[in-house]
């Protein structure tokens, strides 16, 4: 039976016109910040292999992703990520490249999420990645342009700034298994608290533990500085500290108060990030609409000993809330219909060109009588027709 045949599967769905228009009006605008950085657009295959998405620090299990294989037997997914498959690209067709690449993507990803999650399985993102280059400078410029994106979809957004460093530096000191390190960062970076304080619970007390309690509630501004000083001192995320705090000052002279924020118990679903990360949220989204962050050892992974940053922004979201704030942006009708006559169908064709060429809208008429053409063009807001005969008559409808 035919039981699926008028149905999108779940987590996808067909976009109309206003939606449309408004995934196209948020995509012109970011490619337009991309094309002045200097970024350089890059387009990764659907389908990849299982192997490149089956590495070390990427946060997505099998059962994550969509799963098949090809006619030699050989696993391949649907792209869950674009950052991966841009790793492997630098690797090897971009290998000889003059350092840093900078480069850009706008592309549909796919994750099999959980039955009745709430969310989509199929999402357009698009994002920079800048291929060898570190430190602050480097941190800056995409911070920088991520707000920039931003801050022309809404002027209600705000950046959280975070740091791998910190969980790992308390897992570290942690005498649990990995697995129950895993659990502690999946509750963590779902924000289940709850969850979180009933497992440490059932670990014995000490400063290691009390830290994981307070990491969650290290958020806010530049006092989150000295509050977490000593819950860091003389560990390898000391460093990250200050290094977070000296990018929070730098990033102060640009952003107000309200647009900045630090997180400390920032964590990412993909752990292949190793040093600053940072999400962006904007009014009327509950979940980050840009994550992104440094992945220095990602391309360790692809034989290629690179550093590299960069960042991810849900397009579809983004446009859900360009229409929530500019309204419906209704496709304009045409400014001409043009109708030729039996026999007169080429030349209404080069009529419709002509005036294409001057700059106006038209629609070729397909109907076999004028009336029919007219009937079609007053529905649809039309208010000219041209008729091509003998002569070519224009007029109001």
């Amino acid at each position: 039976m035919r039981k699926y045949y008028k149905l999108t599967p779940e987590g996808t769905r067909d976009l109309l016109f206003e939606e449309s228009n408004a995934i196209n009006s948020v995509s012109s605008m970011i490619n337009t910040v991309f094309k002045e950085k200097g970024y350089h657009r890059v387009i990764t295959p659907g389908l990849e292999f299982f192997d490149t998405f089956n590495l070390d620090g990427f946060g997505y299990m099998p059962e994550e992703m969509f799963i098949s294989t090809d006619k030699k037997g050989r696993l391949l997914v649907m792209r869950p990520d674009s950052t991966v498959p841009i790793a492997r690209m630098v690797s090897t067709r971009l290998q000889d490249e003059s350092l840093p690449l900078r480069l850009c993507y706008n592309q549909p990803i796919y994750r099999n999420n959980k039955a009745l999650a709430g969310k989509d399985n199929e999402i357009r993102q698009a994002g920079m990645e800048l291929i060898g280059a570190g430190g602050k400078r480097a941190d800056l410029e995409l911070i920088i342009s991520a707000t920039e994106i931003l801050r022309k979809i809404t002027p209600d957004f705000r950046i959280e700034l975070g740091h791998a460093a910190f969980l790992k530096a308390i897992l570290n000191k942690l005498t649990v298994s990995d697995e129950k390190k895993e659990e502690i960062r999946g509750y963590i970076e779902s924000k289940n608290y709850s969850a979180l304080t009933t497992l440490l619970d059932e670990i014995p007390q000490d400063e290691t533990t009390k830290a994981l309690m307070k990491l969650p509630r290290l958020f806010g501004g530049e006092e989150i500085f000295a509050k977490a000083l000593p819950l860091f001192k003389d560990t390898e995320a000391e460093y990250a500290l200050f290094y977070l705090k000296d990018l929070y000052q730098a990033l102060s002279k640009l952003l107000p108060e309200d647009k900045l924020m630090i997180d400390l118990g920032m964590v990412q679903k993909n752990d292949y990030y190793s040093h600053m990360t940072f999400c962006g949220y904007v009014e009327g989204s509950g979940d980050a609409v840009l994550t992104g962050g440094r992945y220095d050892h990602l391309l360790n992974q692809f034989q290629k000993s690179i550093c590299a940053a960069g960042f991810g922004i849900n397009v579809d979201e983004l446009a859900r809330i360009y229409l929530n704030i500019n309204g419906t942006e209704k496709s304009k009708p045409a400014d001409y219909i043009v109708h030729g006559e039996d026999g007169f169908e080429i030349e209404a064709l080069k009529v419709k060109e002509e005036l294409i060429s001057k700059g106006y809208t038209c629609e070729y008429s397909v109907f076999s009588s004028e009336d029919s053409a007219r009937f079609y063009a007053q529905k649809h807001g039309i208010k000219k027709i041209c008729v091509v005969n003998v002569k070519t008559r224009i007029e109001e409808i």
